[in-house]
């Protein structure tokens, strides 16, 4: 009687530890990667996207390439916003993504669980821009957010929802 005990603990002790390895999975931390190039990820961008040195007038754009990576095991959508120290510049100024959709004051595009894709962002100021704008210089952020909902509203820089993570400015 004391050996088929033994056994019977014996089996239920290796299936135990079976199923906690198992259920263990991945240790691995799932999180929105980032890129200059697309090979060194990172969870924050190294660098700025625009030289601010440089003067904005009307019907300028600007252009800049990043990576991001949805490593994770769910969809969601990355914000392009942009902010800046002078208000008639956040007037007259536009975002887009190649490929995504645009809003007025933002832009976005859907990435699928462990999905990598190029962004090409474009910053634009509207031909009719006010004189404001033409005698004065300022400083131009694009501000990139990563959301795991698909909500359809441009998200507001200064007050990030909380379901966002990962603003790049």
């Amino acid at each position: 009687m004391r050996h088929s005990t033994f056994v019977a603990c014996t089996a239920v002790f290796a299936g135990v530890a079976v199923v906690l390895f198992l259920g263990a999975g991945s240790t691995r931390a799932q999180t929105v990667k980032y890129s200059d190039d697309g090979r060194e990820w990172a969870a924050t961008l190294r660098s700025a996207f625009f030289d601010n040195d440089i003067r904005w007038v009307p019907g300028d754009a600007r252009e800049s390439q990043f990576h991001v990576f949805n490593d994770t095991d769910r969809d969601g959508r990355l914000w392009l916003t942009f902010d800046s120290d002078n208000p008639a510049f956040l007037r007259s100024l536009s975002v887009s993504i190649g490929g995504g959709e645009s809003a007025e004051s933002c832009a976005w595009i859907d990435l699928a669980a462990g999905q990598k894709k190029r962004i090409d962002a474009t910053i634009a100021m509207a031909e009719a821009a006010g004189n404001e704008t033409r005698s004065s210089s300022a400083a131009v952020d694009l501000v990139v957010q990563w959301d795991n909902s698909n909500s359809s509203e441009c998200p507001e820089f200064s007050g990030a929802r909380a379901e966002m993570e990962g603003a790049q400015p």
